[in-house]
């Protein structure tokens, strides 16, 4: 079903857009889980303002949009709408990196302890070895490590351009992609609020190995990226391959030769994650099926939303 069918068959329509229904939804359940587990991470206490100020800013850009002066005239749509509309339908991109980056605060309120002696021992049982450290050492030639870490570097122009570039083409597909990304994106951050989990990048062996790195300008660019990142967790399952796809299915359904490029690029993207010791093994395998499943039912529940009022 098109947008624009979607629009004439709409009885109902909402002051929130379906953007703004799973942000609230998200945010709503943080605040509940971060006011539960207080006692058990002090640290929430800094973020609790937070998120009750986006919680709250939704609220109000939402209902912004239906002042006077404001909102959507036919005739003559007016900058302040434009502008407003573009930044409401773009703003949870903004926010991811706070959203994953403050859930250290928060990851470990029921499992107070890294589980990642069980991932490793689930790596373990189905290889007799862990890949995340041994795919390191035994393909260590220079051509192998710099095309690994461009294709995982590749995941920063693909989480940007796409959308960009469906903006100035196909305003339909862009609402459409932004909402099955950030969808994906907030069922990859619930996973992480109560799952705890590192991945090989902090392990002394994987600290070491990419110490012997002798790849080129991309495996530097990643290497430094991760020796400056300190954030601990959000590891399972990898949000990485999650939303390569996402972002490759839409691709080969609107923009299709530049999909097939981004098959090819998912493809190495996800042997990198385990590779560069960034994930566990079974991070990258519920990665892609998260990506599979998230992309499809974030596209169901985006077009039912619509026909419910939620523009």
């Amino acid at each position: 079903m098109t947008d624009t069918s979607i629009t004439a068959n709409r009885k109902t329509s909402f002051f929130l857009s379906a953007i703004d229904l799973i942000t609230l939804i998200f945010c709503g359940w943080i605040l509940l889980y971060m006011c539960f587990g207080i006692t058990r991470s002090p640290e929430v206490i800094k973020h609790i303002p937070v998120y009750l100020a986006i919680f709250v800013g939704v609220l109000f850009l939402a209902w912004l949009q239906k002042q006077p002066g404001w909102s959507y005239d036919p005739q003559n749509p007016s900058k302040r709408y434009q502008i407003l509309s573009f930044f409401r339908g773009l703003y949870p991109v903004l926010l991811f990196g706070y959203f994953y980056t403050s859930g250290h605060a928060f990851n470990r309120i029921i499992f107070r302890d890294w589980l990642d002696p069980f991932f490793m021992g689930i790596d373990q049982f189905i290889f007799g070895y862990l890949p995340s450290l041994v795919w390191g050492k035994l393909y260590s030639y220079w051509a192998i490590q710099e095309l690994f870490h461009f294709a995982y570097f590749c995941y920063y122009p693909m989480i940007a351009g796409i959308p960009i570039y469906l903006y100035f083409t196909q305003k339909d597909a862009f609402r459409e992609v932004i909402f099955n990304l950030t969808f994906v994106f907030y069922c990859c951050y619930t996973i992480y609020s109560v799952l705890p989990v590192i991945g090989g990048r902090f392990l002394p062996e994987a600290m070491a190995l990419t110490k012997t790195y002798r790849g080129g300008p991309f495996t530097h660019i990643m290497v430094f990226i991760y020796r400056t990142s300190n954030h601990l967790g959000g590891a399972f399952p990898s949000s990485h391959i999650a939303i390569a796809i996402v972002l490759t299915i839409s691709a080969l359904k609107y923009i299709r030769p530049l999909g097939y490029i981004c098959t090819v690029i998912t493809f190495f993207l996800s042997l990198a994650t385990v590779y560069c010791h960034y994930h566990w093994f079974i991070d990258a395998v519920f990665g892609i099926l998260t990506g599979i499943a998230g992309y499809y039912l974030a596209n169901w529940t985006y077009y039912y939303l619509r026909e419910k009022g939620f523009n």
